[in-house]
């Protein structure tokens, strides 16, 4: 097999494979074309997302602060996943100085108000409020995001937030690098998520009121 691409992908080069015998097959033999295959440990499909997140070692993780943001219902429900997935790509992709766990979870609070699909934007969707756009480039094997990308993640997938947080943290890892680049240092909170929203280096008066929850949410988790 021939390694392409940094290890992100291997040629798999044409070869035989069983299958039941036919009138078509009638060895039981048929041969697999070549094909690209992305290498193991440079995506997620769904299948790896759930295996990663229940096998993954909960020692020592950093936890989002709990019972600061009485104001969300469902404000606790997913500080597991939240200190997982910002463990996880913090290692992944040896973030210095790593995303900070309360940032995720002011972020989706502000986003969606820990709503599993929040009915008054019809171009976003979930909790973490993933556009289809946003969906295509984490999936795009060419794209920005092409070092580590998601596989066989469909949109209505961006309702469970057990797909949505990680695609939302590895995301904000994506505009924490670009947001880095355009300022020439590590974005602090607020910068991070106005990256994230697409508004760091926009004029409008509309990034105070898009930075107007995230900042009273990670104010109160910040509290403990």
């Amino acid at each position: 097999m021939a390694k392409k691409s940094r290890n992100r992908v291997t040629t798999v080069r044409e070869h035989p494979r069983h299958v039941p015998t036919s009138n078509k097959n009638p060895d039981g033999i048929t041969i697999v074309d070549q094909h690209i295959r992305r290498l193991k440990g440079t995506y997620l499909d769904p299948n790896e997302i759930d295996s990663v997140f229940k096998n993954y070692e909960r020692k020592n993780l950093i936890w989002p602060a709990a019972g600061m943001l009485g104001k969300y219902k469902n404000a606790d429900k997913f500080d597991e996943l939240i200190a997982v997935w910002t463990d996880y790509f913090n290692k992944k992709f040896a973030i210095d100085p790593p995303l900070d766990p309360d940032v995720i979870k002011a972020l989706l609070g502000s986003e969606s108000g820990f709503r599993l699909d929040p009915p008054e934007n019809m171009t976003a969707f979930g909790i973490a409020q993933i556009t289809k756009a946003t969906l295509e480039i984490l999936q795009d094997p060419n794209g920005e995001a092409k070092n580590f990308i998601f596989n066989k993640i469909r949109q209505k997938d961006l309702k469970d937030p057990k797909v949505a947080i990680p695609l939302a943290v590895r995301w904000l890892c994506r505009k924490n690098e670009t947001a880095r680049s355009k300022l020439g240092h590590a974005p602090t909170p607020e910068e991070l998520i106005l990256e994230y929203k697409g508004l760091l280096k926009s004029k409008t008066p509309f990034k105070n009121t898009a930075l107007e929850n995230f900042r009273g949410d990670y104010a109160a988790l910040k509290k403990k």
